[in-house]
């Protein structure tokens, strides 16, 4: 179908309703039949592009800004993006150790957004959860963004923390249908993942080093060695035989 199907009316030219429904379908359907094509408010609908979220000390985060990729939300049907760094305020957090949403909130009048958080993942006409962070009780860790951030796409495949032992096999099932281009692993002390991560490419057993990851069209496999002391984790910052592993993956 050609596009538009609107076209352009000269001064005293009668109203046609054939001209106002053409300017409609273009508006709403690019030129497109209604029963083949969604409108552009429902594409739209759920975009969110170059979100990048940084911890901002004392336990906040921030939105940063970059002119040349600004964050760029779409919020109850409203086109929201950022003009400058979107702060997190002072005292969201507080309670026992918990995982918290952070949410972009749009407020009638503004063309940009501002950010909360709290411990339900629930999109509103007014607020989506853009990323999540821990709070352990006195502070927060782990700030990740769920959308793109402009760099490095949010992973395919997220197997989120689990515990290990040395000298144990681990299956994943990624269910991807294709082999991944991208797979990291790293190991953290704890289930929350609050200590440094420590990307794991080699193990130690009792008498060599040895890589212990292997995946195909559906799983990753993790292979462990059986070094007691260094099994799970092994690098100049941190010797392991036990643990947490997260394991994420991209097509």
């Amino acid at each position: 179908m050609t596009y538009p199907l609107s076209s352009d009316v000269s001064s005293g030219q009668p109203t046609a309703s054939a001209h106002y429904n053409n300017l409609r379908k273009d508006a709403l359907y690019l030129g497109q039949l209604a029963a083949d094509s969604l409108t552009v408010g429902d594409f739209f609908s759920r975009f969110a592009a170059n979100i990048k979220l940084n911890y901002l000390a004392t336990n906040r985060v921030r939105v940063v800004y970059n002119a040349y990729h600004p964050a760029a939300i779409v919020i109850g049907g409203c086109l929201l993006k950022a003009a400058a760094n979107i702060d997190l305020a002072a005292g969201y957090f507080s309670g026992a150790a918990s995982l918290f949403y952070i949410h972009a909130v749009r407020t009638a009048g503004s063309s940009t957004f501002t950010l909360s958080v709290n411990t339900t993942p629930v999109d509103s006409t007014t607020s989506r959860v853009i990323g999540t962070c821990y709070w352990d009780g006195t502070n927060i860790s782990n700030v990740i963004s769920y959308y793109d951030s402009g760099g490095l796409p949010q992973a395919d495949y997220d197997s989120g923390w689990f515990a290990v032992a040395y000298n144990n096999t681990y299956t994943k099932a990624h269910n991807l249908g294709s082999i991944p281009r991208l797979v990291v692993v790293y190991h953290a002390t704890d289930a929350a993942g609050t200590s440094d991560w420590i990307p794991v490419f080699h193990l130690n057993d009792t008498s060599t080093t040895k890589g212990g990851l292997s995946f195909n069209t559906s799983q990753i496999i993790l292979f462990c060695a059986n070094a007691s002391d260094r099994g799970t984790c092994f690098s100049f910052l941190r010797s392991s035989g036990s643990g947490y592993y997260r394991v994420l993956a991209w097509l």
